[in-house]
């Protein structure tokens, strides 16, 4: 498989932002990737398992940083939560 080239983004932050986290440039790369993988993840514009292979971790890492952030990793709504729950149901009873 072949893979595209990375691109660099270029992020302008104030000075006393970067210098009040107490975080190297490096660790702030990280955390605004993270927070971007993240925010792709949460609308559904990657999957996790794509999101863990970009942040360079394994799916269940990725899967413990969305709780640490108190992001759910599955997010039914009422109707699709019945609909698995009566799929459990059929499934009990075969």
């Amino acid at each position: 498989m072949v893979t595209a080239p990375d691109v660099v983004v270029e992020v302008k932050l104030p000075r006393s932002l970067l210098a009040g986290s107490g975080l190297t440039r490096q660790e702030t790369s990280h955390a605004l990737l993270r927070s971007y993988v993240t925010s792709l993840y949460r609308r559904d514009k990657i999957s996790s398992g794509k999101a863990a292979s970009i942040l360079g971790v394994h799916r269940l890492t990725f899967i413990r940083m969305l709780a640490e952030e108190g992001i759910p990793f599955l997010d039914y709504t009422n109707e699709e939560l019945e609909q698995e729950a009566e799929a459990m149901r059929r499934w009990s009873q075969a």
